[in-house]
């Protein structure tokens, strides 16, 4: 596998992307979760992603927005991003200080890669989003993908209060 410096993981993770093949209209339910997922490629169209959508049936809370680059020449994939929100077990008050307590993200970085681990191996609390949709949105706009409006026009017609810039996640 490649090695990756952070500065290359940004740019797969910040490149202008569009969707080339869309999610489904509706989430399928399966082993408890609702699931979609769709494909998405470079604006040079040299780079090829997968993004996958998961929201637990019982807890909507519980959600993970992911990306995925599909390095050409390579087998499988390459876990670049993940919007969580809270899960994990909550003991005492007040909250554990650990990520998995809040709204949270997973950055791939080259240490992680280099060890064989997915992004999951680190997280980080956010305050961009306290819900699904609204961070399914700021997941689009923060890994650029252009046509997001055509596949998921009503995201832009809610109105959020975490600020309309995402230049920072």
């Amino acid at each position: 596998m490649k090695t990756y410096t952070q500065a290359e993981i940004d740019e797969l993770v910040r490149c202008a992307k569009r969707i080339t093949d869309p999610p489904k209209k509706e989430m399928r339910l399966e082993r408890g979760s609702y699931r979609n997922e769709m494909k998405l490629v470079s604006i040079q169209g040299d780079l090829g992603f997968s993004v996958f959508m998961r929201v637990n049936e019982v807890f909507p809370e519980n959600f993970s927005i992911g990306l995925e680059h599909m390095p050409k020449g390579e087998p499988g994939s390459l876990s670049l991003l993940r919007c969580n929100g809270p899960h994990g077990e909550f003991l005492g008050n007040p909250p554990p200080p650990h990520p998995h307590f809040m709204y949270h993200v997973h950055r791939a970085t080259p240490e992680t890669l280099a060890a064989g681990l997915r992004s999951e191996a680190g997280a980080e609390a956010t305050d961009r989003y306290t819900a699904y949709l609204p961070a399914l949105r700021h997941f689009l706009r923060f890994t650029q993908v252009t046509n997001a409006k055509e596949f998921f026009p009503s995201l832009w017609q809610m109105r959020f209060d975490f600020g309309e810039e995402d230049q920072e996640q």
